[in-house]
């Protein structure tokens, strides 16, 4: 069966192409049985679809490949975006720290409109077809599981964050028998794991403002402990340096002379726990934990800590130290590091270099973004552009 353009996956960066791409004899080849799953879960369910403000500030946020898409993001930018969901009548909202998210706060909202748009431009869509070949023909039409063929083909089936969407990565040896390189995938805003974690029984309790440091890259922003391991806006941004020996530090205090407080303690009788709650509001259970690392009883009186005790915790506080054991993994990832090199496409069109009619959107190729909308942004735009030059 022979189709002028084929997409590989019903994500958000493969509904956002065909619902921009009127198309007579298109098909969408979905791996699961219904079409954005990961979509959905975006934003917690609420799809934070993009960011509020200039576009130049968005080049940050995408780590060291942030400026190779300056272009691209340019181009097809979060003022376009907000426009185009707008005129199709999702009515949008922004928070005051910037995320953009529809009105109702439904990504089944976003993904009703993007299957509706993709069916009124002609588009056919095949669930439950996973892609296991693709190979380029004589002819240099693209052949698909040796049962379709196309004059083009969109790859738009992510990377290998959230397998149990169908995004999980089997997409890269298929595309590296091809001849392109793969930067190896890795979780990206995941949670980040360290060896000794000491505050498993502290799960739940959350900062606002902290410094946070991986191998010299600095984040400041909100932290969340778990169970296992270190999460929290600040920390998930930080994930795509994690690496098992990186070293991670955590200020819990940036706000505060901790040291200047600490040394003004004479005549202070509260207990060390309460006088640490008190003078840094921080939960009374973490000022506990921080005490028992460093051997003070919580109930010693503040006035009575020794020089050495002061020292032990400033150093906690603004510089508790761990050499990292890993991430969570894939499954609570929400993106992937890694990835179909960027210098295998034209990114003015994301068309392959190496075979014209191939193009590659969204998380499949090398380029992660921060929490906020960054990651949509991309896949939209990437989508966008490839369709206009498609």
């Amino acid at each position: 069966m022979h189709y002028n353009r084929i997409i590989i996956g019903a994500g958000a960066s493969g509904l956002y192409f065909a619902a921009n791409c009127p198309e007579k004899s298109g098909l969408i080849l979905e791996k699961g049985p219904s079409p954005g799953k990961k979509l959905l879960l975006s934003g917690s369910g609420q799809c934070n679809l993009t960011h509020g403000g200039s576009i130049k500030d968005f080049i940050m946020h995408y780590g060291q490949n942030g400026t190779k898409i300056r272009s691209a993001l340019y181009k097809a930018n979060n003022l376009l975006l907000m426009k185009f969901f707008q005129e199709h009548g999702v009515k949008l909202i922004q928070r005051a720290d910037g995320k953009v998210f529809p009105e109702s706060m439904k990504a089944s909202q976003v993904l009703e409109l993007l299957i509706k748009l993709s069916r009124e431009n002609g588009w056919e869509m095949k669930t439950k077809s996973p892609v296991t070949s693709l190979t380029v023909q004589p002819d240099r039409k693209f052949c698909i599981n040796e049962t379709y063929t196309a004059s083009q083909v969109i790859v738009a089936c992510g990377g290998c964050s959230v397998p149990s969407t169908g995004s999980d990565g089997s997409i890269f040896p298929i595309l590296e028998s091809l001849g392109l390189e793969i930067a190896a995938p890795r979780p990206a805003l995941v949670p980040v794991t360290v060896q000794q974690y000491p505050y498993g029984h502290l799960s739940g309790i959350s900062f606002q403002d902290v410094c946070v440091r991986i191998d010299g890259h600095e984040m400041k922003g909100d932290l969340l402990l778990t169970h296992t391991a270190f999460s929290g806006p600040a920390v998930l941004n930080l994930s795509r340096y994690a690496r098992p020996g990186s070293t991670l530090q955590i200020h819990y205090l940036p706000s505060f002379d901790v040291r200047a407080a600490l040394l003004r303690t004479d005549g202070n009788r509260r207990g060390c726990a309460a006088f640490l709650a008190e003078t840094f509001r921080l939960p009374k259970r973490f000022a506990e934990a921080v005490l028992a690392q460093v051997g003070i009883d919580s109930q010693k009186s503040a006035a009575a800590l020794f020089r050495g005790e002061k020292s032990a915790l400033t150093r906690i506080l603004t510089c508790d130290t761990f050499s990292v054991s890993g991430t969570s993994g894939f499954g609570p990832a929400m993106a992937t590091c890694g990835g179909v090199s960027l210098e295998d496409v034209n990114l003015k069109t994301f068309e392959s270099k190496k075979y014209p009619g191939l193009f590659i959107i969204g998380e499949t190729l090398d380029i992660d973004g921060d929490t906020g909308g960054y990651n949509l942004q991309f896949a939209f735009s990437s989508a966008c552009l490839a369709a206009n030059h498609s």
